[in-house]
Formats: structure tokens, sequence, C-alpha cells
């Protein structure tokens, strides 16, 4: 490729300007998919379930992605950081793959893999695969987003009606409205998991009406938060205010205005949810739910003592039923990892918890690099108004990646957080993450390259 210069980029040429993006046709239906996954579709209307509306979404974006990575492939030698995250996750697969022949419950091994495995893989991939741009990054988190606030909502509306509130473990707790959101515990999970995006992307979104649409969506979150009754998400959002913290630059005013805010709003919380986050070192209202934890904790332990190869995907329940008579699952990612998979299975898991924090701090820090680098530029170069418009733009962009991959990393904390409490392994999860780390890392390399236009056209370097 001939190397850029002054004279070769010149500012009235607008090709250069745009970002590429897939068809309006593709990405649509990605928004769909995406919509329709989060909102359960086909727990909602029979005809959607009839039809299996995420699989025909799937096998479009499947055949969309796989030309559209002909035309316009993604270089992966080019980003090590994204890389490492395909790496790892190859060799989760194969730590998973190798286990399918010798799990304790082989039916179940295959179908988990299948399932739960192979199928929320394909977030991933389209994501990789559609998400060239700043504007493709908001297009997928609003469709995110967008079905996150219904979820919320709908809880919301439940708990101030009382018909999705009822009693559970002496309290009443606020439910989902759909299977996979049921419990009180899930539907606390997954607020906490929009809290980040809310947090982080707020500050970066330039439109005083979208940065509105943050607070209805963070308000019904917490509500499905505090009203789930869940101890492992109160604990979980305890873990996103230390992660807000450690991001601050003013970390004691930061501790100021939490605690000015804590004074606030517990008054406001009902007695019993107050008691509920107290059980935590206490005694419970009803029931011995921390008691059977411990149980299941240590049976655990002398599974993973007695097979430190792994039981293989999903068998932990088979074998704990053989060995002790009990067949709950673990309730503790860590330990599901290691039970299920062994120890080369958990190291792997943990590369890949540490090649997709690594390559979200990459883009994020070269993001910020940019920024630094245009403002200085504007502040001592000779622009026209359009170049300063172009690149003020361009900054904007930059700030919302900024914003958006900071969110992913306060996601990523959020979900290891929850999984001191819950098995969660083979949820979609890891693989929202890694799609947001890898698309991270190519956005931002694109935006570079963006950026070092930018300049050499204005004769700002």
């Amino acid at each position: 490729m001939t190397e850029l210069t002054a004279a070769s980029v010149s500012p009235r040429t607008r090709r250069w300007t745009r970002y590429w993006d897939p068809p309006f046709v593709v990405m649509s239906v990605f928004m769909l998919f995406v919509i329709s996954r989060y909102m359960q579709w086909g727990a909602r209307k029979s005809i959607f379930a009839a039809i299996r509306i995420e699989f025909l979404f799937g096998i479009f974006l499947i055949a969309g992605c796989a030309y559209l990575l002909t035309t316009r492939p993604i270089r992966l030698a080019a980003n090590q950081k994204a890389k490492k995250v395909v790496v790892a996750i190859s060799l989760l697969f194969l730590a998973m793959i190798v286990q399918l022949p010798m799990a304790a419950d082989p039916f179940m091994a295959q179908n988990m893999f299948i399932d739960r495995v192979v199928k929320f893989a394909m977030l991933t991939f389209f994501m990789v695969a559609l998400i060239r741009s700043p504007d493709g990054f908001r297009m997928f988190m609003l469709a995110f987003l967008m079905a996150c606030f219904y979820v919320t909502q709908e809880s919301t509306r439940g708990a101030i009606s009382g018909s999705l509130v009822w009693e559970n473990q002496g309290i009443m707790r606020l439910h989902g409205a759909v299977p996979i959101y049921r419990h009180p515990n899930s539907l606390g999970g997954m607020a906490m998991g929009v809290l980040p995006f809310c947090i982080f992307l707020f500050n970066v979104t330039v439109s005083k009406i979208r940065r509105l649409f943050y607070l209805p969506l963070a308000a019904t979150a917490l509500v499905c938060i505090v009203y789930s009754g869940s101890r492992t998400a109160y604990v979980a959002l305890l873990g996103l205010l230390f992660f807000w913290w450690s991001q601050q630059k003013r970390k004691f005013r930061f501790l100021l205005l939490a605690l000015g805010i804590s004074v606030a709003v517990i008054p406001i919380i009902p007695e019993q949810y107050i008691q509920r986050f107290e059980s935590i070192k206490g005694q419970e209202a009803e029931g011995n739910s921390k008691g059977k934890r411990i149980e299941i904790l240590q049976d655990a332990v002398a599974v993973f003592i007695k097979n430190p190869a792994g039981v293989g995907v999903a068998s932990f329940p088979a074998v704990r039923q053989r060995m002790f008579g009990r067949s709950q699952d673990t309730h503790n990612l860590y330990l599901e990892v290691a039970t299920n998979l062994g120890i080369q299975g958990f190291a792997v898991f943990i590369f890949l918890l540490s090649a997709m924090f690594s390559a979200l701090s990459s883009a994020r820090r070269r993001a910020r690099r940019q920024i630094a680098g245009l403002q200085h530029s504007l502040r001592g170069g000779q622009t026209s108004r359009r170049f300063r418009r172009m690149i003020g733009q361009q900054i904007i962009d930059l700030k919302y990646m900024d914003g958006l991959l900071t969110g992913f990393m306060g996601f990523l904390w959020v979900r290891l957080v929850l999984g001191l409490f819950g098995m969660d392994l083979y949820e979609p999860y890891w693989w929202f993450a890694a799609g947001g780390a890898i698309a991270g890392c190519f956005v931002v390399d694109t935006m570079s390259r963006r950026t070092r236009q930018l300049l050499l056209a204005g004769g700002l370097t």
C-alpha cells in the first residue's frame, strides 16, 4: 500500500471519509436477531416458536457473514490482541471437544455443547464480521439495550402491579416474564449487565435526547436488581461500584458523592430487601440456601479433587448424584469450569478472560491516544472549518468507543463477580464480551487509519 502524504489525500475527497459498513439488510437482520434473542420472541409468540425465528435469522446471518468475509476479510494477524482472544476461544472449544467422548453424561454434554456453546458462539462471529465502524457498534448496542430495556420495564411494571412479584425464601421477589429471566437471580443478573453501558456511555453520548435513553434504562434495571431480592446481584452491584470508582480520576470526590447518594437512597428501599442483603452474613428469613450452597461447593471441590482432568461438559450434576445422591449444579462459575473441563480447561478459561481484558484495555488506550493527538493538533494547527468539523466528529466517535470499551470491561467484571454465585460457563455472556473485544480492536484500528488521514489531509502532522 502506498504511504499516505498530505499531498496524496485531498481535502475535497470524500471517499475516504466514510467507514465501510455491511449492507443495510444484513445489519437490520442482525439487529432483529439480537432483539429476538434477548427479548425471547420464541417464548412470547407461538408463531415465532413455530417458525424458529432465531434459527432463521441465524441461518441468514451465517450466509451473509460468510459472503462478506470473502469480500471484506478480517486481517487477524494485523492485531495481536484480537488474535490472542481468537486463540483463547479456539483452545476453549478444543478443551470442550476432547471432553465430549469421555463425559460422565455424554447425552447432556453433546446437547449442551451444540445448543449453548456452538450456537451462542455465533454471536461473536456475527459481531466480528458485521461491526466495522463506530456506527456499526451504535446500531448493535441500540438493539441490545432496547431489548434489555423492554425486559426491565416489563418487570418494573410487574413490580408496580404485583403480577410478577411473589414470595420466595421469605420475601416478595420480582421475576421476569419469560423463561430465561423467570428466576429472580437471572433477572437481577441481566439487569446488572446493562448498568456498565448506561454508566460509561452516558457521558460520551453527545445528543441530549439519546443520552436521556440511559436514564430510564438504568432506573428500571435498578428496580429489577433491588426487587429481585438477589443477593448475588447485590454483591455484583457493589462490584460494579468498585469498578466505576477505579475508573475515576478524582476518586475521593466520587466516594463522597456515592456516600451522599447512599444516605439519600437507602431509607426509601423497602426493609425486607435491606434485610435480604444483610442476610449475606446473617440468618435468612426462610430456608437455608446459604447452607445448601456451601454443601454444593464442598461437593464440587471433592469432585474436582477426584477428577482433576474434568468430568465433561455439563456433567457435574450426574457425577454429584452418583457420589453424594445430590444433583444440583455447582452454583459457582470457577468450580463449574474446573469440575467440567479440569485443570487444563480452567487454565484456558482464565487465559480467555485475560485476553479479553487485555484486548479491551489496549483498544481503549489507542482510542484515547488518538483523541489526545487530534485535540492537540487542533489547538496548534490552522485548518478549515470543514476539517475542524470532520476532526470533531472523529473525536466524538473515538470518545464513544472509549466509553463503549470501558462498558465492555465493566460488563465482564460484573459477570466475574456474579460467577462467584452462579454457573454461567454455558451462557452467552462470554461470547458477547469476546465479540466486543475483537470487534473493538479492529474498529479502533480502522479509526486510527482515519485519524492519520485527517491529520495528513489537514496538514496537522
